[in-house]
């Protein structure tokens, strides 16, 4: 290895270190609302389902303003987009401190779930844009570690805090490790930006079949991973059993587990992301369909750690799919990825909700089965009419 070649690298490692601690933040973001429902609901006076709306909300801001907000950043260099972002996510958490109203929140709610695609696109663009192109798919896998520390942190501090009857010190704390990461961010992320994508390549990319298969197959693979990851809470009290320490505790393992599987998604990323998306989920649709069928305490947590691996794993993977299927505007490209994702999110969650309405909250595996047939000839098509060389 060169002296130049030797500097390059501890330049990318620093650049894809800080931004998976800073992506972890903005997804903490996103996520630690899920557990401080009751909370919230109890503290703006109004009901948990008007609460909920602060997650759909979310959800719905980043997949319809997160890609025309993208192609509008593609102008402004991405460090600057991205210490921005995180300013952002410090003042409207601060904001919801501040003053305490269901109407600022669901305010901030929609501001920070459009600018989460600019934040997670433009940073990983940028990032693998410094790495070999034999090696940019591990490079995009190993920045969405980020996600799954985001996962571990969020979810177990919302279900802790919700238990204490508390929410703004939540807030507080996400606003000021956004400062830090912006702080980190202004000092090791490469200044350069990539060259912008032409809106032409994006409109050209929207119209190719082969493209808004990928789309259509990332938005299938979530809402057969969030009918049933939407309830997980749920199904670890009413099934499993665990109090509510008992759930936060689980909570870690799961997120513990989905950092093992976005490590292996990063090994196997490179060389064939479709095909390792196909085995992917139907891999965590099995593995909840057998929680609900498990006989034994061992045989659950067995799959249970396989849902958690398989879960963070079908997102890297979705993410590494989309961009190598738009190579000539990738942020433009990841930022479609993420809204396809948040639709699948918000459907997901009315997928689950309506089997555990109907049948129990033990059934949450059944629409994911479901979906099972319509993701795998998803995949069967988009190696029909793609690129074997593309997309693996």
């Amino acid at each position: 290895m060169t002296l130049q070649s030797s500097i390059a690298a501890s330049a990318l490692s620093l650049a894809l270190a800080a931004l998976a601690a800073a992506t972890a933040v903005i997804v903490a973001t996103e996520f630690i609302v899920v557990g401080l429902l009751p909370v919230l609901a109890r503290d703006l006076a109004i009901s948990p389902a008007v609460a909920g709306h602060l997650v759909g909300a979310f959800a719905l801001s980043a997949s319809l303003l997160g890609p025309p907000l993208t192609i509008a950043a593609a102008a402004i260099a991405p460090r600057t987009i991205l210490t921005a972002t995180l300013g952002l996510y410090a003042a409207t958490d601060l904001a919801a401190v501040l003053w305490p109203d269901y109407s600022v929140m669901l305010a901030m709610r929609i501001v920070q779930g459009a600018a989460l695609p600019v934040f997670v696109s433009v940073g990983a663009a940028a990032v693998t844009a410094l790495a070999p192109p034999a090696r940019r798919g591990r490079v995009l896998a190993l920045a969405n570690t980020g996600f799954a520390v985001g996962i571990v942190a969020a979810l177990p501090a919302g279900v802790a805090l919700a238990e204490r009857g508390q929410w703004t010190p939540s807030f507080v704390a996400l606003a000021a490790v956004s400062l830090a990461a912006a702080v980190l961010l202004l000092a090791v992320f490469p200044e350069r930006r990539p060259e912008a994508p032409r809106a032409s390549a994006a409109a050209t990319l929207l119209r190719a079949p082969a493209f808004q298969l990928q789309l259509a197959l990332s938005v299938a693979v979530f809402v057969a991973m969030f009918s049933a990851y939407t309830y997980i809470s749920l199904w670890l009290a009413e099934v499993a059993g665990l109090d509510t320490g008992g759930i936060a505790l689980a909570l870690v393992g799961f997120g513990a587990a989905g950092v093992l599987g976005n490590t292996a998604a990063a090994w196997i990323a490179d060389r064939g992301p479709l095909r390792a998306t196909a085995v992917a989920v139907t891999a965590l649709v099995l593995a909840v369909l057998g929680l609900s069928l498990a006989a034994t305490p061992v045989l659950r947590v067995v799959l249970f750690v396989a849902w958690g691996i398989f879960h963070t794993a079908c997102v890297a993977l979705c993410q590494v799919r989309v961009s190598f299927a738009g190579r000539d505007a990738p942020a433009f490209a990841m930022a479609m990825n993420i809204s396809a994702a948040n639709l699948g999110i918000a459907l997901g969650a009315v997928a689950g909700g309506w089997a555990v309405e109907r049948w129990g909250v033990s059934a949450i595996g059944w629409p994911g089965l479901a979906m099972l047939p319509l993701l795998l000839g998803l995949a069967l098509a988009i190696r029909t009419i793609g690129s074997r060389r593309s997309f693996g």
